[in-house]
């Protein structure tokens, strides 16, 4: 159980740096965010302690962090654990902090629970953020065109999936008011709106806004029915969609369906289409257009 902060002791969030993507092939997890999306890889690395491959990349202007197990096989390890236990799909959200041992304490004093504590980064685990798996890292990703004085967030117009930018990131949760304990109590989040929807199926609807990212949790009306209730039985990461704005909703369909992946219209959060995410490796992707 978690408790606020006291006033003023709110967690900094820096940044929202990226999602993470939990898949099984990383070489073909790369070929679709380059090849369908127009991103753009400025790393790549492997992580002993955890055996797992991982590459940084941006789609327009938020990262994406493809991530896999050298031997999903090894049960010793977490990464692949995870993938064996979750499958593949969208695993967590990373939030930038500055000190990350000391914001560790600090949560851990709060009541939460963490995970895979390597000092510089660590998870907190979703029983204690209101449903969602959450990264925090004290560390910049190695090579971010972000950090450096020339970074565009456009530098990617003129691709034919015309994405402009990340709208927001979409997680289900079965209590809101939870979630907005954890990320506005203990960290410094903004609530923009807490109100009713309808699609897909009915239910409540908190946006946040986490540093410069705008984050919706999704609370269903019936957690145990319909598109969000189906997602939330366990095991579930809580993170549930990238919803993307395009320029060109129609030519962007166009295109993923030109580059072999299936779209639908069908148990989207947004008034858009997604990628099928059977086609994507797990991954839901969805896409609006500029005047949504």
């Amino acid at each position: 159980m978690t408790t606020e902060a006291a006033p003023g002791a709110r967690i900094k969030i820096k940044r929202i740096v990226h999602t993470i993507h939990a898949v099984g092939d990383i070489a073909a997890c790369r070929a679709k965010y380059l090849d369908v999306l127009g991103g753009l890889i400025f790393a790549e690395g492997y992580f002993e302690a955890e055996d797992r491959d991982m590459a940084l990349l941006y789609v327009a202007d938020f990262m994406v962090e493809p991530m896999a197990p050298r031997d999903p096989a090894r049960a010793d390890k977490p990464f692949a654990r995870y993938l064996q236990r979750y499958g593949e799909g969208l695993h967590s959200f990373e939030i930038a902090v500055d000190d990350g041992p000391a914001v560790a304490a600090q949560l851990k004093a709060a009541g939460c629970k963490l995970s895979a504590e390597y000092g510089f980064f660590f998870y907190v685990r979703p029983e204690s953020t209101g449903g969602v798996l959450l990264e925090a890292c004290e560390t910049p990703m190695p090579n971010d065109p972000y950090d450096r004085r020339g970074w565009r967030p456009d530098w990617s117009d003129g691709h034919p999936m015309t994405i402009l930018k990340l709208d927001h990131i979409a997680c289900v949760t079965r209590d809101a008011d939870a979630v907005l304990g954890f990320f506005t109590g203990l960290l410094d989040g903004e609530l923009l709106a807490d109100g009713r929807i309808d699609g897909p199926q009915p239910g409540r609807r908190v946006l946040l806004r986490l540093a410069e990212t705008n984050v919706a949790f999704l609370q269903p009306d019936d957690p145990e029915s319909g598109p969000l209730g189906d997602f939330l039985k366990p095991p579930t990461s809580g993170v549930h969609a990238m919803v993307w704005r395009v320029e060109d909703e129609a030519a962007a369909e166009a295109w993923v369906r030109k580059k072999g992946l299936r779209t639908t219209r069908k148990d989207c959060v947004s008034a858009g289409f997604a990628i099928a995410p059977a086609d994507f490796q797990g991954a839901r992707h969805e896409f609006v257009g500029a005047a949504s």
